[in-house]
């Protein structure tokens, strides 16, 4: 697996996201940036503690559920992440290796500028990968496309 062209490679799971960087071959990654995002992990009363629990109308009713929305915040500011980078030409490639959810996420947040730089998506969990397991992985699925 050679690229010859600057290719980001982004991990992400609910809680966390690493983007690598490669411009020669897969065992040159580099740690660009990793994000952890701890709310995420809270359990949706330690969301919402602090929070009035009723009006003067009666109780409060939850619009959506708190840890949903966390997660949801975390893929947007990825998403951000990821077309902040494309703007200052720090990739021309992307490559997405998330598990099915976190993955879709980061699509419905993801412009048509970025998503048109995705040249791989993998739909697997791989954030607890050693940067040698995940040189494997990718090797092993790149090969094959």
């Amino acid at each position: 697996m050679i690229f010859d062209q600057h290719t980001w490679i982004i991990t992400a799971d609910t809680t966390t996201c690493r983007i690598y960087a490669s411009k020669t071959k897969h065992h040159d990654l580099t740690l660009v940036k990793e994000m952890v995002h701890p709310q995420s992990k809270l359990k949706d009363i330690e969301l919402t503690s602090g929070k009035a629990g009723r009006t003067e109308q009666g109780t409060y009713t939850q619009q959506s559920d708190p840890k949903e929305i966390e997660i949801d915040n975390f893929a947007r500011i990825i998403a951000d992440v990821l077309d902040d980078g494309r703007n200052m030409h720090a990739y021309e490639q992307l490559i997405v290796v998330a598990p099915p959810r976190m993955n879709g996420l980061l699509f419905h947040h993801t412009n048509k500028h970025v998503t048109h730089l995705v040249t791989h998506n993998f739909k697997s969990d791989v954030m607890h990968f050693s940067n040698q397991e995940l040189c494997d992985f990718l090797d092993n699925h790149l090969r094959f496309h």
